[in-house]
């Protein structure tokens, strides 16, 4: 199967009038959150940084860094972009996590080109489609991918968002398929990395390789044709022999839409996604029953031994690395009823009173339960109470997943909660408007301006 043959023709053929309006709808809803969240994280520390390390750089005006006055190179603007979506862990997830990557490329070629909405509605479309295809051809090997330390965002991230940046430039099919796969060569990233700063980068180095891949094939550079699918391409060199399937990689191509089915989900907590059925469940529990923190005897949590390899932090002595702990994010919903941005500091996370939610915490590994990908998932939590009552909830679609998906007002308070840290008033809304009726947008520029923060 000539993989990149099939996704690059597919990508430069693709426009918005050939893609389903359930798809389109829904690419708006995820364009939308991963903007919000972008825009949130320049509030923070590490996406000061972020914002502070592209200005010492340099670069020409061509494109804007969100939530700040920063114009620079397009290549710097995707891997700001990228990198601030991807940082609070708050971004959509699924098939990995796509629109960190995708969005930021596709956004810095189309303020670049002057592109219209509609184009950019389009290229995330395609390279959401890219993604999801290229890890679906070797899912069944995904899971021992993180577990021996590579983050499959940044893996299938490079290629997507050359796919998003090349569709919005119009490149054709050689073109793509180069640009594909240069953007493959850079794929990486590393598991370490989760629970710190490190790994928001991640979606920014993808980001970037997607957008200077485009930037070389536009101008006919040359590369293998088998990126993807050669005996030394991408798939032999991350999955190899035997782990992975290309022969369905045609299967509906440009019929069914994976932004729709399987679909992505959006966070309602800003953590790892293999914590948030049992956030859920905590939830649940704490509201149906009115517990508290002081009547509560042990608080526990059932999972499959693989997930550990993923959030994998026991009682965290520091707020960040409880994005990747299920003890930690339990025990906060335990005290708070809720779990935000803020439940993640370190003055949050040292405080006496999660050290003590903590040790009331426990988590049990089940190595018995069958290796499968719903096994894989199951988090059910117990509430013991000091007076011996037991309280237990499985939840198995997680709020925001395709299967119980947030409602608009759900999706847009969301939104207005990230972005409030950087954009205020009228000019908030006017940023809701403009995303929300993107594909009608005659230039991106407009949006740009909307989300500058100025």
């Amino acid at each position: 199967m000539e993989a990149t043959t099939v996704l690059s023709e597919f990508a430069s053929k693709t426009r918005l009038d050939d893609i389903s309006a359930e798809a389109i709808a829904a690419t708006k809803r995820h364009i939308l959150d991963c903007t919000g969240v972008a825009l949130a994280a320049t509030a923070e520390p590490a996406g000061r940084i972020v914002v502070d390390i592209t200005r010492e750089q340099g670069g020409g005006p061509t494109a804007t860094v969100l939530g700040t006055d920063l114009r620079t190179s397009v290549v710097s603007a995707a891997w700001a972009n990228g990198s601030l979506a991807h940082l609070l862990d708050y971004d959509d997830t699924g098939f990995s996590h796509p629109t960190a990557c995708i969005l930021p490329a596709a956004l810095a070629m189309a303020e670049e080109t002057g592109a219209t909405g509609a184009d950019l509605v389009a290229a995330v479309c395609v390279g959401l489609e890219v993604f999801e295809r290229m890890s679906s051809s070797g899912r069944q090997h995904e899971h021992v991918l993180r577990k021996t330390g590579f983050h499959p965002t940044s893996l299938y991230g490079c290629s997507a968002a050359a796919a998003g940046a090349g569709s919005i430039v119009g490149l054709n099919p050689k073109q793509m398929g180069v640009a594909i796969g240069l953007a493959a060569a850079n794929a990486g990233g590393l598991t370490q990395h989760f629970g710190t700063w490190g790994k928001g980068i991640h979606a920014g180095n993808a980001a970037r390789a997607g957008v200077t891949s485009v930037l070389l094939a536009r101008k006919d550079y040359g590369a293998d044709p088998a990126g993807l699918e050669g005996d030394y391409g991408f798939y032999s060199a991350f999955h190899g022999d035997g782990n992975y399937t290309l022969d369905k990689m045609a299967d509906g191509l440009g019929t069914h839409w994976s932004i729709v089915d399987p679909g992505l989900t959006v966070k309602r907590y800003p953590c790892c996604g293999g914590n948030l059925r049992a956030l859920d469940a905590a939830e649940a529990l704490v509201v149906e029953h009115d517990i508290h923190f002081d009547d509560v005897e042990r608080l526990e949590v059932d999972v499959h031994p693989d997930l550990l390899d993923v959030v994998r932090f026991h009682k965290p002595e520091d707020g960040f690395r409880g994005k990747f702990s299920i003890d930690y994010v339990i025990a906060a919903m335990l005290l708070d009823r809720r779990v935000d941005l803020d439940s993640f500091s370190d003055s949050y996370c040292s405080a006496p009173r999660m050290r003590a939610a903590l040790d009331k915490t426990v988590v049990n590994a089940h190595p018995e339960w069958p290796d499968d990908r719903d096994s894989r998932r199951r988090t059910p939590v117990t509430i013991t109470m000091k007076d011996g009552r037991t309280f237990t909830k499985q939840v198995d679609a997680a709020r925001g997943s395709p299967g119980n998906p947030m409602t608009r007002d759900e999706l847009v308070d969301k939104y207005r909660g990230c972005a409030a840290r950087v954009l205020k008033g009228e000019g908030l809304e006017r940023s809701i408007a403009a995303l929300e009726s993107l594909e009608t947008i005659p230039s991106v520029k407009t949006l740009i301006d909307e989300l500058s923060g100025a």
